[in-house]
């Protein structure tokens, strides 16, 4: 079993369905007119190239990655653009001193740390007085299929929430972070997200992979999975299938 929920096309994929929230948060950070902001988990960097051509030539924009293959592929997608950078640094230990940053994201990071309290500390240190923070994050646990399975379902979300992912439940768990490390001004916005096709769940959730990881963690049985996966392709053939999923974004200054 992959100890990942993603790879570079899945981020890819899930940055194009995701572009109106990904606009939404970079709002925090349109007032920076210099300085250096991070993007904090980068991936294949597509916010650091966002951010850097929406704040301009004066501020740096440096996205940090612990996956030196996901930093190379932003390194050769945005190298014509002179105010980005990519670092490789484990979230726990950010490699700039104290209070020298004006603004840091990060999306979709907290939920792979097994540690977040110590990372949300980190970023307070580096982050200079009065400046900015957002994050973004999958709830995982509102996951929903509208078909009739549902403790099949509630049993796929547990697999989610308590295995699959290291912090499946930090999505709540992020103003709770922020207050106890000492951030202010803290609010929250909720983005639902509806899927009306079997393949747009595959691309953006790996749903039938997760499934199928389910029950060879032992969470589902086999019968459980050949009826949920069954009626999920019975819905898209008919062309009712939704499922929906809730992100949500969390703000906060230093």
């Amino acid at each position: 079993m992959s100890s990942k929920h993603y790879n570079i096309n899945y981020l890819e994929e899930t940055g194009r369905f995701l572009k109106t929230l990904k606009e939404y948060s970079y709002n925090p950070f349109t007032n920076i007119s210099e300085g250096t902001v991070i993007d904090l988990g980068c991936g294949t960097g597509m916010d650091v190239s966002n951010l850097g051509k929406l704040l301009g030539d004066k501020v740096t924009i440096v996205g940090i990655d612990h996956d030196e293959t996901m930093l190379n592929k932003g390194r050769s997608s945005y190298s014509d653009q002179a105010n980005v950078q990519f670092l490789q640094s484990e979230a726990s230990t950010i490699p700039f001193e104290a209070e020298t940053i004006a603004g840091l994201r990060a999306e979709r990071l907290i939920q792979h740390l097994k540690e977040p309290e110590n990372t949300m500390l980190e970023m307070r240190r580096v982050l200079k007085p009065g400046y900015p923070l957002a994050i973004i994050e999958t709830d995982w646990a509102s996951l929903t299929f509208y078909n009739e399975y549902l403790p099949v379902e509630k049993k796929i979300i547990s697999f989610l929430t308590d295995k699959k992912i290291n912090n499946g439940i930090a999505a709540k768990k992020l103003t709770a972070y922020m207050n106890s490390a000492g951030f202010k001004d803290i609010k929250i916005e909720i983005f639902p997200f509806i899927i009306r096709t079997l393949k747009e769940a595959n691309e953006y959730l790996w749903i039938e992979r997760m499934i199928d990881e389910a029950e060879t963690e032992g969470f589902i049985n086999q019968q459980e999975k050949e009826i949920f996966i069954n009626a999920m392709h019975e819905a898209d053939i008919k062309n009712y299938f939704a499922c929906s999923i809730n992100v949500v974004i969390v703000s906060s200054i230093k």
